[in-house]
């Protein structure tokens, strides 16, 4: 679904990424899991065609990213941090205003704004004005308008920062329940927890680099001891081991 070969991207005289190499099967979450600045952010912006790089290749869905972007990103869909709307809308507004940017017309976006609604429990705040919603709220109107095209790959960039634990537990299920509908998702964070909670692989990015790549069943039991990712974490970073 994607592959990444030795991917680097520099910023003057700063190395962001530095011969990253990840597979990402279909129907898989992985975790990017890594410390700010370790370079998640940049990896997923470069997925999505939103930050150039230096060097490597990347495919999704089989095609060169550089030469079939516009498909690509038809096919996909990123969830960043910041809340990507407009705040004087309302939340049935920015629905139908997104859709239309994507040119999602008749049943079609019917049947899109419907399937964004349910999915993120908006049904009782659609003509509530977004400035108006609570953090959570927020991030469940980012959510929808982020599934509006039916995307197959869904990049999160920090989805859960900000918001108080309830919150935050029902945006994980939602999330985790894309699995179930065949979706691959992307989670970046830097909340072991999180990932350990609803991902299938963990990928831990560290200075650039990724310094581990396992299924999280495998992690959590290594050498037959049950662990945690905090603690392989906190190996791998202060350089108590060399590889997970």
């Amino acid at each position: 679904m994607i592959s990444i070969t030795n991917l680097s991207k520099q910023y003057r005289q700063h190395t962001a990424l530095d011969g990253i190499n990840l597979r990402v099967q279909k129907g898989t979450i992985l975790g990017l899991l890594g410390q700010n600045g370790a370079g998640k952010t940049t990896l997923v912006s470069i997925l999505n065609g939103l930050t150039p790089y230096n060097q490597g290749e990347i495919s999704i869905f089989g095609l060169p990213l550089k030469t079939n972007l516009r498909e690509i990103r038809q096919r996909s869909s990123f969830i960043p941090q910041s809340f990507a709307f407009y705040e004087n809308l309302t939340v049935m507004e920015n629905l139908r205003f997104f859709a239309g940017i994507q040119n999602i017309r008749g049943k079609q976006l019917r049947q899109s704004i419907e399937q964004a609604i349910a999915t993120n429990r908006l049904d009782n705040m659609l003509e509530q004005r977004a400035h108006a919603l609570s953090g959570g709220q927020k991030q469940r109107l980012n959510i929808a308008i982020g599934l509006l095209n039916d995307p197959e790959i869904i990049y999160f960039d920090e989805p859960t920062a900000g918001i108080d634990p309830e919150l935050r537990n029902s945006i994980l299920q939602t999330i985790h329940s894309f699995k179930d509908a065949g979706k691959t998702i992307i989670y970046t964070s830097h909340y072991m927890q999180e990932i350990e909670q609803i991902c299938d692989e963990a990928a831990i990015i560290h200075h650039g680099k990724i310094i581990c790549h396992a299924p999280v069943a495998t992690l959590l039991t290594k050498d037959g001891q049950q662990t945690t990712l905090e603690s392989i974490f906190l190996k791998l970073t202060t350089r108590q081991k060399a590889t997970c």
